[in-house]
Order: structure tokens, then sequence, then C-alpha cells
């Protein structure tokens, strides 16, 4: 007396995170994309498919491997990432910005913090936490407000 219900089997996804730095809005942009994990193997023969047919691959790529390596090629491709509020949550906005890449990004934080410094006028390391917070806000708001410098860093 049992029921003929058919058990839909769920799939599983995995989570990528990841931010950017906007140039447009000059900040730190936190971005989100879910997509399908890689269907597990279950022979030899689909794992060696999974792998390109490449002997060597397979013996180095596991399930978690081709989890990671998912992961991987979805970080590098920005489309599908979602933007994440200011309260930690995954909101429905494709994320359509200019983000620095980590080159830049690197380049950019250390200006900001070189800027910090010289506002803090010699007494950076006597400064709070948010003594330097205000002041690093400082040289990001002199930054978004110099279009020369925009234009320079989004170029």
């Amino acid at each position: 007396m049992g029921t003929n219900a058919t058990v839909t089997p769920t799939v599983e996804t995995l989570k990528i995170q990841r931010t950017v730095f906007d140039l447009t809005a000059f900040d730190d942009v936190k971005l989100v994309k879910t997509i399908p994990a890689p269907t597990p193997v279950k022979s030899v023969e689909d794992a060696l498919a999974a792998c390109g047919n490449d002997v060597t691959a397979l013996l180095a790529v596991i399930n978690d491997g081709l989890k990671e390596k998912a992961r991987d090629a979805a970080y590098e491709d920005i489309s599908g990432f979602m933007v994440v509020d200011e309260n930690g949550e995954t909101t429905e906005t494709p994320y359509t910005g200019t983000f620095a890449d980590d080159k830049k990004s690197k380049l950019i934080n250390l200006g900001v913090l070189g800027s910090a410094k010289m506002f803090a006028g010699g007494a950076w390391d006597s400064l709070s936490k948010e003594e330097k917070r205000a002041k690093k806000q400082m040289a990001v708001d002199m930054i978004r407000a110099n279009p020369a410098m925009l234009a320079s860093l989004q170029g």
C-alpha cells in the first residue's frame, strides 16, 4: 500500500564567492554565484572522460578535485556573479561593473594606504583602528572625487 511517488534527485551546487575592486564605484564589491557541481564519476571510464581522456590528469583528479576545478573556472568568469549586500545577503542583482584585476587592486590599495599615511601626518603608528580606517576613507574619497585619477585607473 505504498505510494508510487517519484523521487527527484537533488542537484549538488557549488557556491563561488569573490571580491573585486569596482573601478566605477571605486570600492570593493562582494560577489557570489552558484553553479552545478560536476557529476560524480561512477567508473574509471567516466573519470577518464571527465579528465579529457588524459590518464595523468585522471590520477591527479578525484571528485573533490573536480569540484575545485569547476570553482576555479567559475571564479575566472565574472558572468553569473551576484552582488552581496552590506548585510552579507546575496541579492538577485548580477554584477555588471568594471573591476580591477589582482595586480591593479594591489597598486590601488598601496596608493590608498600611502595617502592615508600622508593624511595622518607621520602619526600613523599611533592611530587607533578607527582613526586609520577614517584616514583610508579620506584617501578613497579623494580618489573618487578626482575624475583624472579614476579615468587613469579605469583605462
